[in-house]
């Protein structure tokens, strides 16, 4: 997952290492000069060389200035380098999303696939720059002061007052696997409490149609509560590092200062000894209590890091799928006895099914609810992995086909109609990036959608909202036949995608459109059946199997399944377009 990163980036951690040691290195030099200092006026006044007391305290200054200095510039190296990592990382993380296979996201919850981008690899971030940086800094400052300690002040003292620390760290290490589960548990509420906001978002209107806000509410709140009382449990484990640490060292001031006093008292040891004593005593001490904050943040990102791991390690579409098209893509359709099922299911969703359908013609596709004509259509997509010898286009197998190149040269428009957060006309164009206005008008007019277009205050400029909510349900799928038909594909792909507008309309496209398909070859699903009556062949689908097949006319002979439902449509009339 790194390999690509430390590549790219790897070297500026060297001079930020550096630097660091430089740094820590300069910081157990301020103990000592102060120490100094006082010792050069720990006398009588008249003794004191003011000249040597004013080098000193230069000498103190250039250290700290040189502190600041050599800090900056490894938290630019190391701290800045963990931020490349970051966009990395979401970058990855990204492209991974985009080519992973239908069967896979299809199970996924979309706050778990927040949290990925939002929490984790912010955590992994930390991992690399914080965790990182304050590790070696605290280990380097540490063992540089304790060797001042033992080398300019005593061996036994140093021994006397650290003894107390490895009952910190053991305190650190037990407090930090507590805090590890606890984390896990944190980062997994939030992903639910993450898809819970998502799914309200997105379903507003639903729940504001039936009046469920209140229930929406206290299924929210339940969440909440659940992940507030997790995080004060967290914060409550996290909370005792910091205090247990601090009576611990308290605990090696006091002995430094009682066996330290009674030296100085007894002559051993300088007052300014004794000061560059505790000074260096404060520079072990940081770290230490530092050790418990690393431990939380590293534990957080390894836990992060295998939860990216693994999505970054589920295999994704093929290269060979992504390939450019090495000739056009067309010509007739047959469909061989294809049988599908969708992976982890045991229900077959497609059983036997055999069409041909010859290069620019037009096939429909009827039937009930879950009888398999949004499958067909995916499969013909190549949005699942199509069994071999079951699909061909043009005489090639669908499997020797990149989906890329596929995908490139049809046009598909699904049933729900979806729309970006974007304007109209950058909505149209999306699958031609360059197409013109005169392009963007065509189409639009095709679509029968230019009329609303035109009606409102900024034109094709207006926003569409999120997931197109600012318009109705008819014009969301009428700006969606839009942004297919611009491409002008020759495999044209219709998702019951007039479901939403009213006969009227839906009438007028149909008359549109008829000199459009014109060479195209076209498969209308749709369960409102007049879309397809000017079909060459219409297929009427049922669990999953052809039930009947033909034109509208002989369909309506055969008095079947098909002839019932066009009746019952008949007879039901028709509404106004959804909202």
């Amino acid at each position: 997952m790194l390999k690509g990163f430390l590549k790219k980036y790897g070297w500026r951690y060297v001079p930020g290492f550096l630097f660091l040691l430089l740094s820590s290195y300069i910081t157990t030099l301020a103990p000592v000069a102060l120490g100094h200092a006082i010792d050069l006026m720990d006398m009588d006044a008249s003794l004191i060389d003011g000249r040597q007391v004013y080098r000193q305290a230069l000498y103190i200054i250039l250290i700290a200035v040189s502190v600041f200095i050599t800090r900056y510039i490894w938290r630019y190296f190391i701290i800045g380098n963990s931020r490349f990592l970051e966009n990395y990382l979401r970058e990855q993380l990204f492209i991974q999303l985009e080519n992973l296979p239908m069967s896979y996201l299809s199970k996924q919850r979309s706050g778990d696939l927040m949290a990925y981008a939002v929490n984790d690899v912010g955590a992994v971030r930390m991992t690399f720059g914080q965790v990182i940086s304050m590790s070696l800094s605290g280990l380097a400052t540490a063992t540089m002061a304790i060797y001042s300690m033992v080398s300019q002040v005593d061996l036994q003292l140093t021994l006397l007052a650290l003894l107390p620390v490895p009952i910190a760290v053991f305190i650190i290490l037990k407090l930090g696997g507590i805090v590890r589960k606890k984390f896990r548990y944190v980062q997994s509420l939030f992903s639910e409490l993450s898809g819970e906001v998502n799914e309200t978002i997105m379903g507003v209107q639903v729940i504001k149609s039936f009046a469920k806000e209140e229930e929406r509410l206290e299924e929210f709140s339940g969440i909440s509560k659940t992940m507030y009382d997790a995080n004060v449990d967290l914060a409550d484990t996290s909370s005792m590092i910091w205090p247990s640490i601090s009576v611990v060292f308290g605990l090696c001031y006091a002995i430094g200062l009682i066996a330290g006093g009674h030296m100085v008292l007894s002559g051993s040891l300088t007052l300014g000894t004794l000061v560059i004593f505790n000074g260096s005593l404060l520079l072990v001490q940081q770290p230490v209590m530092s050790l418990g904050r690393i431990i939380n943040m590293l534990q957080r990102g390894l836990a992060s890091y295998k939860r990216l791991q693994l999505i970054l390690d589920q295999p994704s579409i093929p290269s060979k799928e992504m390939e450019d098209a090495k000739k056009p893509v067309g010509g007739d359709i047959r469909i061989e006895n294809l049988t599908f099922r969708y992976p982890g299911t045991k229900n077959t969703a497609l059983n036997g099914v055999c069409v041909h359908l010859p290069q620019g013609a037009t096939l429909g596709v009827v039937g009930p609810t879950g009888s398999g004509k949004t499958t067909l259509m995916h499969l013909l997509l190549k949005m699942y992995d199509v069994p071999e010898q079951s699909i061909y286009i043009g005489g090639d197998d669908i499997t020797q086909i990149p989906a890329k190149a596929l995908r490139e040269q049809a046009g598909f428009v699904p049933q729900d109609g979806f729309l970006f957060s974007a304007s109209i006309r950058d909505n149209i164009r999306f699958y031609q990036p360059g197409a013109t206005d005169e392009d963007i008008i065509r189409a639009a007019k095709l679509a029968s959608v230019h009329d609303d277009i035109a009606s409102f205050p900024n034109g094709y400029d207006t926003q569409v909202g999120e997931r197109g909510t600012h318009l109705s349900g008819g014009q969301k799928q009428r700006i969606a036949l839009a942004r297919a038909l611009i491409r002008n594909p020759q495999l044209l792909i219709l998702d019951d995608t007039l479901s939403a507008v009213d006969n009227h309309t839906e009438q007028q496209i149909l008359q549109r459109l008829a000199g459009y398909y014109s060479g195209k070859t076209t498969v209308i699903v749709s369960h409102r059946l007049s879309a397809v009556q000017h079909a060459q062949e219409i297929l009427f689908m049922k669990d999953g199997q052809i039930a009947e097949r033909g034109t509208h006319e002989q369909l309506m002979e055969q008095n079947g399944l098909y002839a019932h439902m066009y009746r019952q449509q008949q007879e039901g009339g028709d509404c106004d377009e959804k909202k």
